[in-house]
């Protein structure tokens, strides 16, 4: 039976547990879910963190990650937890899961009464990585480790998270995001809040002169690890710092005993998107897929709507 709980026993419940996304930790959801109405949802499996949001008359419940307490589950773990989820008073429930795709997943969640939704906004895609066998890159990559080393690039974890730092980071993090278009920058009390906890870490890419001209924050949890964040000045671009930025993290986590290294969402394409596609895809690694986007709702319309909402009104691009 799920039940909904306060946030302090919720991250005391899975404290230990296999699998926590770094979505349904403490650092992440007070970041960027402090405003929101969040709900904790326990099992005896299973847990999420999820929020309540309303708009034009209904309202939706969001669940991105799941807990799991073991791996692997089964069809009817699956099943219990979300059927449970889906007596929640809301119209509509969006999930977005990043736990790697499983066929008794998918039995399980769509005996719940969940189906795809209309269309879909984000890639299932990942890369993983497995650091305890030797790294292999193809031309360009080799190509371009060399350039940045030639450069006297180095690699250099951020132990100190002062003002200075997390102010430093937000203003080339959304700098380089405003070059590309895009609008969803970090703040640097949300940055603050990711590297509170230990299971974040930043890293830059310094030039001689300790200029950073590249930096990327990991998520590490046991023997598995996730890129999530990074940018790269256009200097950095000169000298290939980014490619030392990946290589840097993999060397430093397969110190750590990290085994995987999740290279995060792919997004490959006939567009612009196929370029950074590309780029994860130089380090030869394992293409795998999460479980990705499902919804629920009791309307027939609803899910239409939301899909119509998502590419008109929140102009979102579909995958």
């Amino acid at each position: 039976m799920v039940k909904q709980v306060d946030n302090h026993t919720f991250y005391a419940s899975v404290s230990d547990w296999q699998w926590v996304s770094h979505t349904q930790t403490e650092g992440w959801v007070t970041a960027f879910l402090r405003e929101a109405d969040v709900r904790f949802f326990l099992g005896e499996q299973m847990a999420c963190v999820g929020w309540v949001s309303k708009k034009w008359g209904k309202s939706m419940l969001t669940i991105t990650g799941e807990c799991f307490r073991s791996l692997p589950f089964t069809e009817k773990q699956i099943y219990a937890f979300f059927e449970d989820i889906a007596q929640i008073d809301v119209d509509i429930i969006y999930l977005n899961s990043d736990s790697l795709y499983s066929a008794q997943y998918e039995v399980g969640i769509r005996q719940a009464g969940f189906l795809r939704p209309v269309g879909m906004f984000s890639t299932a895609l990942s890369k993983e990585i497995s650091l305890n066998q030797p790294l292999l890159f193809d031309k360009s990559w080799q190509r371009n480790l060399r350039k940045a080393t030639d450069a006297g690039l180095r690699f250099v974890i951020a132990n100190e998270h002062d003002g200075n730092v997390l102010s430093t980071y937000v203003r080339l993090h959304n700098e380089m995001e405003q070059r590309k278009g895009f609008h969803d920058g970090l703040t640097v009390g949300q940055l603050q809040d990711i590297l509170s906890q230990p299971l974040f870490q930043l890293a830059w890419v310094d030039d001689a002169d300790g200029n950073h001209l590249a930096g990327g924050i990991v998520y590490c949890r046991g023997d598995y690890a996730r890129f999530l964040y990074s940018f790269t000045t256009s200097d950095g671009r000169q000298t290939s710092a980014s490619y030392l930025l990946y290589k840097g993290w993999m060397d430093f986590l397969a110190l750590k005993g990290v085994l995987r290294f999740d290279l995060g969402r792919l997004s490959p394409a006939k567009h612009q998107k196929n370029n950074l596609f590309l780029f994860k895809n130089g380090i030869d690694g394992t293409t795998v897929s999460y479980n990705g986007e499902w919804i629920y709702s009791s309307s027939k319309w609803l899910p239409f709507a939301l899909y119509i909402a998502n590419k008109y009104y929140w102009k979102r691009v579909q995958v």
